[in-house]
Formats: C-alpha cells, structure tokens, sequence
C-alpha cells in the first residue's frame, strides 16, 4: 500500500490550552513548563499551639523516590530542601493561619508528580494530596529536504521534534512569500500516513519552487521550522 495521501484541502486550527480536573478538591493539576502553579492546602491547624505547628510537602515522583519540597518548623521555612526545585518554591499566603498552599514558578518536567502536604499542631494531622502533570511543548523542529531537486525528480520533505509531550502531530503548508500566508501543498505532494513529518514532492516543476513550513503541534502548544526548494 502506498504510504503517501494526497494532502487535505481544507485549513485545521489548532489551539492548546491547560486545563484542571476537578477530582476531591482539585486533587489533579495539568500544567504547560515553564509556567507557574499553586497547589492547594488549607488546615484548621494554626489555631492551636503556634510553637508546636509544623508543615511539610513532599513530593513523590515515583514509588521508591521521595523528597522534601519545602518545609516550616520550628518558626523557620526551609524552602532550599532539594537542588532542582531550590529558589523556585514558597508557601503562598499566611500559612500559619491556615493557607499553606505551595507556588511553583517556571514549571519543569521533573516537577510532576503526586505531592502530599501534611499539616501537624498538637497531636493533630491534616493532609491533602495532589498529582501535578507538567507537559512540554515541542521542541523546534528540524527541516531537511531528502531528494534531488530537479525537474521531474521527487523531493521528500522531513520534519521532526527532539522533544515535547506525545502524542506530537506535524503538517506541512507552503508559504506565500508575498503576504506569508500559507497555502495549500502542490496537487501532486503526498503525506505519509504513517509518519505525517514527511511529505513527498512527486515529479517536481518550477511551480515546486518555494517556501515550505512545518508546524509541530501537541496539547501544550507549537513550534514551526521552513525550509526553501529550489528546483534547478
């Protein structure tokens, strides 16, 4: 079967956005890198013993790891306890008075996973836990022409991430160099279905000379990449 379809005639827009489940309380947030997310933990705790209140996130990013994210005890907040969150953590409000909630700014990848804020005063405990998910848009792509460019000779066009969140979809466009609007691929270009990054200029013409871009899309955002033909 011939891997290669003809191009779709008519324009997709797509747009990514960030999005927070509802599940008991929030308990599962969905971030883009780079960005910044606060974490809920209110307690009733503060009005106890003030001098015997202590308050600790962790951060669990798998079942054997875990580690300390920043923590208040004693009257002091420790918020240098791991080197790759260190100078990007803080609790958000008067957490004494019952809002220990905890900032993150300038998102990461290692920040996912399930946090556990555990509020003790008196011989009292209240916890909350909540799994964070940090995606990654892609990376810019890379564009590379395969082929000989000359007339009646078929040209591929190649397209791809090094990074980003899967699943990472890819489409081709021709660029009108006069209003750098797209357009659409020549009738005789194919798609491979089984691998959209690349895209097949059959029996190349003049007409095939131009300005090709790729956009790299997933749900966190996109990135683009062009590359010129120039059929000889």
């Amino acid at each position: 079967m011939d891997p290669y379809a003809q191009p779709l005639t008519t324009s997709i827009s797509l747009s990514a956005s960030c999005s927070v489940w509802l599940a008991e309380a929030q308990t599962e947030f969905k971030r883009v890198a780079e960005e910044n997310v606060t974490l809920p933990c209110h307690h009733r705790l503060g009005l106890l013993e003030q001098g015997s209140l202590d308050i600790e996130w962790l951060l669990h990013t798998s079942e054997s790891v875990q580690k300390a994210v920043i923590t208040y005890s004693g009257g002091h907040v420790y918020d240098d306890l791991n080197e790759e969150q260190k100078g990007r953590v803080s609790f958000t409000s008067n957490f004494r008075a019952g809002d220990a909630s905890l900032q993150i700014i300038s998102l990461q990848s290692s920040d996912a996973g399930k946090y556990i804020c555990k509020v003790k005063n008196a011989g009292q405990y209240e916890w909350a836990h909540i799994t964070l998910k940090v995606v990654e848009k892609p990376s810019k792509p890379k564009c590379w022409l395969e082929g000989e460019l000359s007339e009646g000779k078929d040209l591929s066009l190649q397209c791809r991430s090094s990074s980003g969140t899967a699943p990472i979809s890819y489409r081709w466009q021709r660029i009108n160099e006069e209003d750098e609007k797209a357009e659409h691929l020549p009738p005789t270009s194919r798609v491979n279905i089984s691998n959209p990054g690349q895209v097949l200029l059959k029996n190349l013409t003049q007409m095939s000379t131009g300005l090709y871009q790729c956009m790299a899309t997933n749900e966190a955002g996109q990135e683009s990449c062009v590359v010129r033909v120039t059929v000889q």
